[in-house]
């Protein structure tokens, strides 16, 4: 079998990528992507670049000698609870709303106030973040801009659409907006009430079926490519756990680029509150889902506490400091995965004059793993089970020392692959191998060259007791968030919003 282009589109950066049919990385470039938030829970991006970038990319491969004749299909995945909302002629009409975004919070609310507490009590998994809470408030913000929309579409199915002409997506992409069209589908009342048609969703069809083929007419680049299929793939969460070998059951994932994502892969479906259970193939389910940061949290502490040096760096130092850091909720705008909230804030508590800067980076650090251990502690119980290790991918599995204080406070062994591109391998899989056999995938990877680190025995009492007091203070504080919040948004006019988001763009 001839190389896959395979593609990684995160809300950072796009990797593109050529593969082997033995899931080596042959070629690799990348492209800086942003996601633009003004401060307030909105998060923004243009579509249009993440086209460019992928453009570029192509380009760039030829320019480095690489005949894109040699590849025999393309395949990515990207980022997820995403909205990309076009009109009947496939173009963009709104920016996309990002995973971060919470400001559909009211629409929301205005929503479940117009329907029966029945329904509501149907609903319980929608929150702030749910891809619904978005469309009611472009709804009900920009009517002009909503009776535009035709189809409300992922990430990497606006690049399979630009390059295919096909819009189409996956069942696990389409997994949310499935969920509430299929619990409020005997319900017409509930329906009227949202005033959203499930006709905005695309076909769905399966990660391992094409979507069409290449175009033509397309910018010269793709030339080479016409005719070559593209396969739907999915969100980056499942092809990376495939990718990590993660994607076996009892087996924990953690993925922690901008975003973290955290959850335990299971052989049955399972109900945990504040969880996300889905279907990832056949007997496969994950029970997790997505926090709001994880390197844009550290990035956040560099820069407030050790400006102008490398986060690199910034991070080692850390790690070095003999001194028990301050506990740090990471909750800095609101928080997905287990508490759906997005009032929650962050703080320090326990901070003394003896903690330096490089003690809140730790403590900044550790905050993200306890929150992890709040998901996997959830997972395990719910599940019955006992996670035999953790699968690790995402930026910052590049850096040692996180990695083994990822595994001292989990208190599980975590396995990190040897390529760190584990989105693009798990994505040229999908290529590979097909539903009955994805599976298998874990065990190639896992038996491949990778690092093991176990967890430090003379850690577990402490972090065990620090971890508790995460917990706890979680609890306490939960309350004087919401409280906080409230203050913020009476205090605080719409003008003056506005004035530091157009500040915010220079």
């Amino acid at each position: 079998m001839k190389d896959l282009l395979a593609y990684d589109l995160g809300g950072s950066s796009l990797r593109l990528g050529v593969v082997s049919d033995s899931l080596q990385l042959r070629k690799l470039v990348r492209f800086p992507l942003s996601i633009a938030g003004n401060g307030y829970g909105e998060y923004d991006a243009e579509p249009c670049k993440w086209w460019r970038a992928f453009e570029q990319g192509c380009e760039r491969l030829l320019e480095e000698g690489y005949d894109l004749r040699q590849v025999s299909a393309v395949v990515g995945c990207g980022f997820t609870r995403t909205q990309v909302p076009l009109d009947d002629q496939g173009n963009v009409v709104h920016p996309a709303i990002t995973f971060q975004d919470s400001r559909g919070a009211t629409a929301l609310q205005n929503f479940l106030d117009r329907v029966p507490g029945g329904v509501r009590e149907r609903l319980q998994n929608l929150s702030p973040y749910h891809p619904i809470a978005r469309l009611l408030w472009l709804k009900e913000s920009k009517p002009g801009i909503w009776r535009r929309v035709a189809k409300v579409i992922e990430p990497k199915d606006y690049l399979n659409f630009v390059l295919t002409g096909v819009v189409r997506s996956d069942q696990i992409s389409q997994g949310p907006l499935d969920d509430f069209f299929h619990t409020l589908e005997n319900d017409p009342c509930a329906l009227d009430a949202a005033g959203i048609s499930a006709s905005i969703c695309p076909e769905k069809i399966s990660p391992f079926s094409p979507v069409g083929a290449v175009r033509g007419g397309l910018s010269p680049v793709f030339d080479k490519l016409v005719g070559k299929p593209v396969l739907c793939g999915s969100i980056d969460t499942w092809a990376c756990v495939l990718g990590s070998g993660g994607l076996s059951p009892g087996v924990a994932y953690g993925i922690s680029g901008t975003s973290d994502v955290f959850g335990v892969v299971t052989e049955t479906p399972v109900t945990c509150d504040g969880l996300i259970s889905v279907q990832w193939g056949s007997n496969l389910w994950q029970l997790g889902g997505p926090s709001q940061g994880a390197a844009s949290r550290l990035e956040w502490a560099s820069e407030q506490f050790c400006s102008r040096r490398p986060l690199e760096d910034v991070i080692l130092k850390a790690l070095e400091s003999d001194e028990e850091p301050p506990i740090f909720l990471p909750y800095l705008d609101g928080e997905r995965t287990p508490f759906w909230d997005a009032d929650l804030r962050g703080a320090f508590v326990g901070v003394s004059v003896n903690h330096e800067a490089r003690d809140f980076v730790r403590a900044v650090a550790e905050g993200l793993n306890f929150l992890s251990r709040v998901i996997l502690e959830r997972a395990e119980q719910a599940a019955g089970i006992r996670a035999k290790h953790v699968c690790f991918s995402g930026g910052l599995s590049n850096s040692v020392g996180l990695c083994q204080l990822k595994a001292d406070i989990l208190n599980r062994p975590v396995f990190v692959p040897e390529s760190n591109e584990s989105g693009l391998i798990g994505s040229a899989s999908v290529a590979l191998y097909n539903s009955g056999n994805i599976s298998s995938v874990a065990e190639i990877v896992t038996t491949a060259q990778g690092t093991w680190y176990s967890p430090n025995p003379v850690t577990q009492e402490e972090y065990s007791e620090r971890f508790e007091v995460f917990k706890e203070t979680t609890r306490v504080l939960r309350d004087i968030s919401h409280r906080l919040a409230r203050g913020r948004r009476g205090g605080l006019s719409s003008d003056r919003r506005e004035e530091h988001h157009l500040s915010n763009q220079g």
